[in-house]
């Protein structure tokens, strides 16, 4: 069936069913039946399951609870998901020092020319997809998985070639010579998994959208240690070294989305009410790609803007030699490890601010969004406890090197203090893309860290203050405050209203 007819008729069936499903669901507040959507509509949610004042106790435990729901789960499956990176670098750690930097020039290279462009792709689907099912418009989610997977095999195409062609590129910008072409080597044995890794983060949102957050943390528990082993086995066991660190990662990669297909289709069969089929006519029609696009670009540019800040750095760092590049690879990667559990609950977030918008409760999503700006700091400071209480075991797990675990231990109270605004900036984006306002975000994140925190931090680290490493992470965290103070005053200024009225417009547009 066409897409607009589908629409149509979906839309015809709710005013029909309208009044019995609202009696029906105001009993308890759950609908019980077999078809039952995994996550109630919020405006059947009963007013005990609804937050409805900040002054009310049991209001906030119930957000509070809720959000705890929706995150637990996904922290687990970006940590373990990164882990694929960590265990990467450990096994590149033992290899050597120089294999350790290459290893991180081509994962931050991997980072901003590829993963981030299609993480930042699918987190618009955390807006769109959360937004279409929170409407009651629930095909509209696995149309919305459609495009964006078009869409993404059509990115790949310059990725991939990038990728490719790193062996010209990567030598005339790091000094060392030997240290670009094996970070260029592991880019293009790296480009298998590349299909594999798009394609799980556009499915998964399919899931997330409807409530489901387990189904991807238990695919990722059973691949990391499949990862662990495929790049032991291949950089040890086979001595293929950085090479076959990046091998083994890769067909771990291309592993996760046929089980998330597998449990879609096997098990997940309540989910199949947000999939409506594949409609290749839908899905190809360039022409209702344009809200997914703006949203696409503004959260890709978001992602990249970020981690293009940190290549910059990292290879600013390559001028004061290896080592301090090694040991700023240990801070950047537990720095990342760390970011993770606020972004996946600014994911949750976002979710959860996309159904409530989708149904037009404003003044829920309003004090839910004030509970977690108290979430997001308490996280930031827990976040640098744990990195500075463990700087010294945390350093001894990545480098055998004395001199390299000495200076990334220096550093640690630096980076610790830096977790506190990364929590802080992770929560004000997930508002902003609940609200859909990822642009926003984007232009302030290129104009502050490109006119002001990129350029302090070089000097701070290398120019008269002689910071080294210090530096680096006091120019950028100085950036990501003026960050944090700009998007609080939008997101005070703006009105939310409009976020709705432009949900129920694209909705009612089928886009």
């Amino acid at each position: 069936m066409p897409w607009s007819e589908r629409r149509r008729g979906e839309s015809q069936q709710e005013s029909q069913s309208q009044s019995q499903s609202e009696s029906e669901s105001h009993y308890d507040g759950v609908l019980h039946d077999e078809t039952s959507p995994l996550l109630p509509r919020i405006s059947e949610v009963s007013e005990a399951e609804t937050p409805t004042s900040v002054t009310d106790v049991h209001s906030l435990l119930a957000e509070a609870k809720l959000l705890c729901q929706y995150s637990l789960p996904l922290i687990a499956t970006y940590l373990l998901q990164y882990s694929f990176t960590v265990i990467t670098t450990i096994v590149a750690g033992r290899l050597g020092a120089e294999e350790l930097a290459a290893s991180s020039l081509a994962l931050t290279t991997m980072n901003i020319i590829g993963f981030t462009i299609f993480e930042g792709m699918a987190t618009a689907l955390d807006t769109l997809c959360a937004q279409a099912y929170g409407s009651g418009r629930y095909t509209g989610v696995g149309m919305h998985i459609q495009r964006m997977m078009v869409l993404m095999a059509i990115v790949m195409v310059p990725v991939g070639a990038i990728w490719l062609c790193s062996h010209w590129i990567l030598p005339l910008l790091v000094p060392q010579r030997s240290l670009a072409l094996k970070a260029a080597s592991f880019l293009r044995v790296s480009l298998v998994g590349l299909p594999g890794y798009a394609f799980f983060e556009a499915g998964k949102r399919f899931l997330q959208a409807q409530g489901e957050f387990g189904p991807g943390m238990v695919i990722l528990i059973i691949c990391a240690p499949i990862n662990a082993f495929l790049s032991w086995y291949f950089a040890v066991k086979l001595n293929m070294g950085l090479d076959g660190a990046a091998f083994g990662q890769a067909l771990a990669n291309n592993i996760r989305p046929a089980l998330l297909l597998l449990y879609v289709m096997l098990i997940g069969k309540k989910s199949h009410r947000c999939w409506g089929g594949w409609d290749a006519r839908a899905a190809f029609a360039v022409r209702e790609w344009g809200p997914m696009v703006r949203l696409s670009v503004a959260s890709t540019a978001v992602n990249a803007a970020e981690w293009l800040a940190f290549e910059i750095l990292m290879i600013s760092t390559s001028y004061i030699g290896t080592r301090h590049l090694a040991a700023q690879t240990v801070l950047n990667t537990l720095s990342i490890v760390t970011w993770h559990i606020p972004f996946s609950i600014s994911v949750a977030v976002t979710t959860r601010l996309g159904h409530l918008v989708g149904a037009g409760a404003l003044k829920e999503a309003r004090r839910a969004a004030i509970l977690y700006s108290i979430v997001f700091i308490v996280v930031g400071i827990l976040d640098g406890a744990f990195l500075y209480l463990l700087r010294r075991p945390l350093a001894d797990l990545f480098s055998d090197d004395s001199i390299v675990k000495d200076l990334a231990i220096r550093s640690m109270v630096t980076v610790a203090c830096f977790q506190i605004i990364d929590s802080i900036i992770c929560g004000t984006n997930g508002v902003l893309r609940g609200l859909a306002k990822q642009s926003v975000a984007a232009w302030v994140v290129l104009a502050v860290n490109y006119l002001a925190a990129v350029p302090f931090a070089i000097w701070l680290e290398l120019g008269s203050p002689n910071l080294k490493l210090d530096g680096l992470w006091i120019g950028l965290g100085s950036g990501m405050v003026i960050i944090a103070v700009i998007e609080c005053a939008y997101m005070k200024w703006i009105s939310w209203q409009d976020c709705v009225d432009d949900v129920k417009e694209r909705e009612d547009d089928g886009t």
